[in-house]
C-alpha cells in the first residue's frame, strides 16, 4: 500500500509572494520550507492572485508556477462556497479573503498569512503568521 501524501498548511498569496522575493523575516524561510515538506496547498483565489500579479516578468512568472507546481490547488468546490457564503453573511471580509478562509476551513487546514488581521474574527480557523519573529 503507498502513502498518500498529507497536507496540512493553506498558504496565502503573501506567504507565497513572500517566499518568491526570500523576505528577510527572521526565520520566514525556514518555516516556509518546513510547511512545504508537511504538506502545503493553496486555494484556486491564490493561484490567481500569485499568477495575476502585473508585476510579474517572464522568470518571475516561471518561478511562480514552479512553486505553485510543489503544492496542491484546492478548486472552488461547492463545500467551499457554501462556506464562503456562510463568512460573507456572518463578517466584514473580502470576497478573495472569504474564499481562502472557507477553503482551510473546508479542507481543515491551518492558513499560513501575514495578515493575521484579515482572518483573525473567522471562528474555528487557524492562522500562523509566518514573518512574525519568534523567540
Amino acid at each position: 500500500m503507498g502513502t498518500q501524501a498529507v497536507t496540512v498548511w493553506l498558504f496565502d498569496s503573501n506567504a507565497i509572494m513572500g517566499y518568491l522575493n526570500q523576505d528577510s523575516a527572521q526565520g520566514f524561510i525556514d518555516r516556509f520550507e518546513q510547511a512545504l515538506v508537511e504538506g502545503a496547498a493553496v486555494s484556486v483565489i491564490t493561484t490567481i492572485e500569485v499568477l495575476g500579479w502585473r508585476g510579474h516578468d517572464a522568470t518571475s512568472r516561471a518561478s511562480a508556477e514552479s512553486l505553485l507546481q510543489c503544492m496542491g490547488e484546492i478548486p472552488l468546490s461547492a463545500s467551499v462556497v457554501q462556506q464562503t457564503i456562510a463568512l460573507r453573511s456572518r463578517y466584514s471580509v473580502k470576497l478573495p479573503d472569504a474564499v481562502i478562509a472557507a477553503t482551510a476551513l473546508t479542507a481543515g487546514l491551518k492558513l499560513m498569512t501575514r495578515n493575521q488581521t484579515d482572518f483573525e474574527r473567522i471562528e474555528g480557523l487557524v492562522i500562523i503568521n509566518p514573518f512574525a519573529n519568534r523567540a
